[in-house]
């Protein structure tokens, strides 16, 4: 029966129906457009994710294939198998394709363009993961302004550049500012929760009250926010991270006013980008220069977002006071940065934990 069974397999592998791929005498490199060098794609669910890859195949090949691997023993993770990919053709040649994966990485990945059996071209990217992408959005204390730049431990957390996937050192590209934030912090918070890699994205400014981030203000930071959800892709950010009111204290902005203007911001971006991306709102609206009697609507207006299930509670900053948290009087000190960070990940896990119930 074995030498029966030896036999059927030895003529199933002459006849090209089973058997391992064969590499062509010499395979050329593969040009991968998609993922790059420690791209994190957010995650579906807890449990399912995938990962988007774009190629140029050399002429000739009729099949795609990619599998991923662990690229160290210390991340989580599933390994995959060689899985045949049902990619769409694009202008220029291009060719893409999404491949399955388990929430977690770093990934080996590596691809290949099959001709039949034969192995025409082949191509890797060391480090791609499958977590969670957060757009970081506001004014001065949501961007670079903190006493001291902060760097990440885990290596799964990068800021996305715009171009590349970088570490996390602030300062956090596309925010203003050559200071520290709290992202970088939040970032190994969340990464050893999650056991996930984990993207920032900056869309934050200055002195900016909430006006100035309605849709058709003239200042264009609601479409600056809009175009850096939309480079992630369709579902391709877990949420916006909103921390700003200050100025609107000094502007003394009523809370219905910045209920209104916020929801409104909110509302035109989810319709814009064409999914319900979450947002996390943060209480903030002490500056040295406005008094209690200004700040007060603003947090209210804040509290009335919460309310409204529009968005998602953030953290609350306003009691982060005195020079032991504020090194001017405005922006955090490392020790205000590390408690605005742990603050946002009380605030991200809770909220997240309650929309995927």
């Amino acid at each position: 029966m074995r030498a029966h069974r030896a036999l059927i397999f030895a003529c199933l592998i002459v006849l090209g129906l089973c058997g391992p791929s064969v590499l062509a005498a010499d395979p050329a490199a593969l040009s991968l457009s998609t993922p790059t060098e420690c791209q994190v794609f957010q995650r579906a669910s807890l449990e399912s994710g995938a990962i988007l890859i774009v190629c140029t195949p050399p002429e000739g090949a009729d099949g795609l294939e990619a599998r991923l691997s662990l690229a160290s023993p210390t991340y989580a993770g599933k390994a995959t198998d060689w899985m045949l990919l049902s990619p769409q053709r694009g202008p220029s040649g291009l060719v893409s394709g999404e491949l399955p994966a388990s929430p977690g990485g770093w990934y080996k990945l590596e691809v290949r363009a099959m001709k039949g059996r034969s192995v025409l071209a082949r191509g890797v990217v060391g480090k791609v993961g499958v977590g969670e992408v957060f757009v970081t959005a506001g004014q001065s204390n949501s961007a670079n302004f903190g006493q001291k730049r902060q760097s990440a431990r885990d290596d799964r957390v990068v800021y996305f550049d715009g171009k590349s996937f970088v570490p996390a050192r602030d300062p956090i590209p596309g925010g203003f500012g050559g200071g520290g934030s709290p992202w970088a912090l939040l970032g190994d918070l969340l990464a050893q929760r999650w056991k996930v890699p984990v993207a920032f994205r900056s869309a934050t400014l200055t002195y900016t009250p909430v006006a100035m981030w309605l849709p058709h203000a003239k200042h264009k930071q609601y479409a600056t926010l809009v175009e850096r959800v939309k480079q992630f892709g369709p579902r391709g950010v877990r949420a916006v991270l909103w921390h700003q009111g200050e100025s609107d204290s000094l502007a003394r902005t009523t809370a219905e006013q910045y209920r209104d203007r916020l929801s409104t911001v909110i509302r035109s971006m989810r319709k814009d980008i064409s999914y319900d991306v979450d947002w996390f709102v943060a209480q903030a609206s002490f500056h040295p220069g406005s008094t209690r009697e200004q700040e007060a609507p603003v947090a209210e207006g804040q509290k009335l977002l919460w309310e409204s299930k529009i968005c998602l509670p953030g953290p609350v900053t306003d009691d982060l006071l005195g020079k032991a948290n504020r090194h001017d009087g405005v922006h955090f000190s490392e020790a205000g940065l590390k408690i605005h960070a742990q603050r946002w990940a009380d605030a991200i896990l809770k909220g997240c934990e309650r929309t995927r119930k």
